[in-house]
């Protein structure tokens, strides 16, 4: 004890720590970071071009070539159909689960167009995996309907064809939404 109370306690200095290295970027360790930035890229690129392909193929005609040797007669054919002046009005409506497609077909003064072999392609805009391929009825004179079982509500893409025998009399394409 020292003079005045104060217990004096004997002090020792910690040994010195050693010096840190400074960071020293090798060769090693840039080639890994160049290496892991690049997979980074190249797999996200991969991911996104592969669920692209799958929702869009980009596949609209099978050949385009064969289809461009039909195109002025195709034209040819519209041009008459036409000057004969039809109408078609579509709906497109829910009913309990599926739903309902209505097409009602008039001729230049209004009248019903009955007795045609009526299809339709009923087309998703982002991907054809998810197309309906339709028979429509003849329910009244120049009313034809198709019912669907199961169909996604949205935005679709109708291309009809109505015919007389084996002849195309009326092509029409349109589109149509359903509602939840």
């Amino acid at each position: 004890m020292s003079c005045c109370g104060v217990i004096i306690m004997p002090y020792e200095n910690p040994a010195p720590a050693a010096p840190r290295q400074p960071f020293q970027l090798t060769g090693g360790m840039v080639a890994a970071m160049l290496i892991l930035f690049f997979g980074v890229i190249v797999s996200v690129n991969a991911t996104i071009l592969t669920m692209a392909l799958r929702t869009m193929p980009g596949v609209e005609t099978r050949s385009a070539y064969e289809a461009s040797q039909r195109f002025n007669e195709e034209i040819a054919r519209q041009h008459e159909r036409d000057a004969r002046g039809w109408s078609a009005s579509t709906t497109l409506a829910r009913q309990a689960d599926g739903a309902t497609l209505a097409v009602t077909l008039a001729d230049r003064s209004g009248g019903p167009l009955a007795g045609l072999a009526t299809s339709a392609r009923l087309r998703h805009p982002a991907t054809s995996a998810r197309d309906h391929d339709l028979s429509l009825s003849e329910s009244r004179p120049g009313r034809y309907e198709a019912r669907f079982e199961t169909i996604e509500a949205g935005s679709w893409i109708l291309e009809l064809q109505v015919r007389r025998g084996e002849e195309v009399v009326f092509v029409s394409r349109s589109r149509v939404t359903l509602e939840r």
